[in-house]
């Protein structure tokens, strides 16, 4: 693969097309994937827009991003790790992010869509945390459950729509029928819209933000309470937090991150030890207790295939100075 290839993509400029062909190279091999995760270490530290970590700090975490030098056997099958505090990553995040888009509610289309009832009794379909579940609804469409979700559809959807509602992360396909649409509901109180697309949503009732990744087809995301809508675009992902002031951050989804928990991928990117938790929660169906609130300013970065939490726990312990113990389910996290 060519290198200003792959630069362009971690940049953020490439197109669809380039996008899901550089996503299938990298997933080609060990050595590519090894080869990409240790470009964007190197780019990502080159742009910081200020260097508030000295050069020997910043050698020893891109020392760190390989595992060939340090790790065991089984942390050769991870892509890359990345386990600093967030003072570091704050500048990432600023710089890398910056392309984001936040939409205030006035700026959603105003359309008023009118959401109709579901009148046939609904039968509810739940997965437990470290779980995963295939649903086939009445009309053929699938939707895969992640751990710790729940998901409700009538036994037979009647003439005028289909509806289910989503409580947890779910991963849609659905038989394109325009005009017999389906209607998604969330416990986060926005409506999904779709008449046939593939689709991630993750909506649980402890997390502070509804996430929308639509990986093709066309979608329109509702605002129950005001019925504001807004149409989504293949292969963009809209972030919407809680509360009543809705804000949406929309940007162009790594749609490989969004939905590697269906095949079986646990994958943290950038991601703040308070997601992290949460996440391996509902992964290995453990439950944590953090000692130190300090252990919230870190983040994460690593690929997981397979890997049991112990496992995952140790390359916890290896990149910091973070330590664990695990009684029957709870894990305990301190310094």
């Amino acid at each position: 693969m060519d290198k200003d290839r792959l630069i362009k993509y971690i940049k953020g400029e490439s197109d669809p097309v380039e996008r899901r062909e550089i996503l299938s190279w990298i997933e080609e091999s060990e050595d590519n994937a090894r080869f990409y995760n240790s470009l964007k270490t190197e780019w990502i530290f080159s742009h910081l827009p200020n260097r508030e970590v000295s050069d020997d700090i910043v050698r020893k975490i891109k020392k760190r991003v390989n595992p060939a030098k340090s790790m065991r056997e089984w942390i050769m099958r991870i892509a890359a790790f990345l386990f600093v505090p967030v003072t570091v990553f704050a500048l990432y995040q600023y710089f890398y992010n910056s392309k984001e888009t936040e939409f205030e509610p006035e700026l959603i289309s105003s359309n008023q869509i009118v959401i109709p009832e579901q009148k046939e009794p609904m039968m509810s379909y739940s997965v437990n945390s470290g779980v995963k579940g295939l649903v086939e609804l009445p009309d053929g469409s699938k939707v895969w459950l992640n751990g710790n979700s729940r998901l409700k559809c009538p036994g037979e959807f009647d003439t005028t729509c289909r509806m289910v509602e989503l409580t947890g992360e779910g991963y849609f396909v659905v038989v394109s029928n325009k005009k017999w649409p389906m209607y998604v509901k969330t416990s986060k109180n926005i409506t999904v819209k779709v008449t046939g697309t593939e689709f991630n949503l993750s909506s649980y009732d402890n997390d502070n933000e509804l996430r929308f990744t639509l990986v093709s087809g066309n979608v329109t995301l509702i605002k129950e309470k005001t019925r504001q809508s807004y149409d989504v675009e293949s292969s963009e992902e809209l972030i919407i937090p809680d509360g009543d002031k809705m804000r949406i951050k929309k940007s162009m989804s790594d749609i490989r991150i969004s939905t590697s928990w269906k095949d079986g991928f646990l994958v943290f990117e950038d991601i703040p030890m308070s997601e992290v938790v949460k996440k391996m929660e509902r992964w290995y169906g453990v439950s944590f207790k953090i000692d130190d609130p300090e252990i919230l300013n870190y983040h994460f970065t690593a690929n997981f295939k397979s890997e049991s939490v112990v496992q995952v726990l140790e390359l916890l312990k290896i990149s910091s100075n973070i330590k664990y113990s695990i009684d029957k389910t709870t894990v305990r996290l301190f310094f």
